[in-house]
């Protein structure tokens, strides 16, 4: 599994910096905010970069908070199994008989008990 995972890495690094020195020349004008913010001639691999560092945080930002929520959610399921097992537990130590005595006690309206 590693070996296709590094493969596939070098592969993507070599479509990247074959895409940058096709594009090595190519410019564009960005314009951030309008008729304020106007970037002129800026490089196109400097853009893709910017993109790739900017997705690359914005991915950062939403893991943290998927692992804090995931990480609340184990902790809760953890305390609930660990009240499942004290009730099971009370339970084993429960006597046939005195679940049979507490049957006939708390319902007497049954035939036959």
């Amino acid at each position: 599994m590693w070996v296709f995972r590094m493969l596939l890495t070098l592969v993507l690094v070599v479509i990247v910096t074959g895409f940058a020195m096709l594009n090595s020349n190519e410019t564009a004008t960005v314009t951030v905010w309008p008729k304020t913010l106007v970037f002129y001639e800026v490089p196109l691999v400097l853009l893709l970069f910017e993109a790739l560092v900017l997705g690359a945080v914005v991915w950062f930002v939403v893991s943290i908070f998927h692992e804090i929520a995931l990480r609340r959610q184990i902790r809760r399921l953890k305390r609930e199994n660990s009240d499942l097992n004290q009730e099971i537990a009370g339970l084993h130590s429960i006597s046939l008989q005195e679940i049979a005595g507490q049957a006939t006690q708390g319902d007497t309206s049954a035939p036959g008990i």
